[in-house]
């Protein structure tokens, strides 16, 4: 069983307002990444909220997805992932982590991931757009207590960076893996290559 956490708590203090449920098409951009899960091979979405989660959850279709609350959200991104992986379903065998404000990752990419990890059963399998590193990234269950001690803003990178020679890389034709929003001049960007 492979489940995705899908990490969208944060306050979007870089962007200065709710990034969340910025437009996208006819859906929100916490809507598209999610929906891109649920397209995917993964059993089970687990959504971190924190910062304005009810006016999220008002606003949002998150289907068969489950939500989780970090109350902690203000301590940075490490309480999320904690919350998110504590929250994944005990059967799980590996958890693909995934950043809320990924729009143009594709289901192709996430299904590729966890199919390498299927094949080699690494640590950890993280996608490469050219020589970037890239989001998802995907854990086994035995790297779960490392991700549950992460501290601050981090998130997973310190771990990834111990683990540097494990990692098990999967080169893919998705700019997705690279491309966030973070700032009002990556949402102009999204909108121009969506013709919106």
């Amino acid at each position: 069983m492979i489940s995705a956490v899908v990490l969208a708590a944060g306050r979007s203090a870089r962007f200065g307002e709710l990034k969340q449920l910025l437009k996208v098409g006819k859906e929100n951009l916490l809507e598209t990444v999610v929906h891109r899960f649920l397209s995917s091979s993964v059993d089970e979405v687990v959504i971190v909220l924190g910062f304005r989660a009810e006016e999220i959850l008002a606003n949002s279709e998150f289907g068969t997805s489950r939500v989780v609350m970090n109350h902690d959200y203000e301590q940075g991104l490490g309480t999320s992932l904690k919350t998110g992986i504590e929250a994944a379903n005990p059967e799980a065998s590996a958890a693909i982590v995934a950043l809320g404000d990924q729009p143009l990752l594709s289901v192709e990419t996430i299904d590729a991931i966890i199919r390498r990890y299927t094949e080699t059963h690494g640590p950890i399998v993280a996608p490469y757009y050219g020589r970037r590193r890239g989001n998802p990234v995907l854990f086994d269950k035995s790297i779960f207590p490392e991700l549950t001690k992460v501290v601050g803003d981090e998130g997973a990178t310190r771990v990834i960076g111990r683990m540097e020679e494990k990692i098990v890389k999967v080169s893919v034709d998705d700019p997705g893996v690279v491309f966030d929003i973070d700032t009002e001049s990556d949402y102009r960007r999204l909108l121009s290559m969506l013709g919106s």
